[in-house]
């Protein structure tokens, strides 16, 4: 599977897409939740909750965040 550009998820249609499967993520796209930042997708839960990591510091400190948002959901 491919990266796609970064996906807008406050537009409406794009995170209903993600919702209803017609438009898969894969873990580690960089997406965009209503900020000049980027965000990176975590998972989607049942539910259709969207996990992503969110930070405004150091692309360090937001690559931490992935990783620990990424482990959480390994059981």
């Amino acid at each position: 599977m491919r990266y796609m550009k970064t996906i807008d998820m406050w537009n409406g249609e794009a995170s209903q897409l993600v919702r209803t499967g017609k438009l898969k993520l894969q873990r580690g796209q960089w997406i965009r939740c209503g900020t000049d930042n980027l965000s990176r997708f975590v998972r989607m839960l049942p539910c259709g909750t969207i996990h992503a990591a969110h930070w405004s510091g150091s692309g360090a400190a937001r690559h931490e965040r992935f990783v620990t948002l990424c482990k959480v959901g390994e059981w």
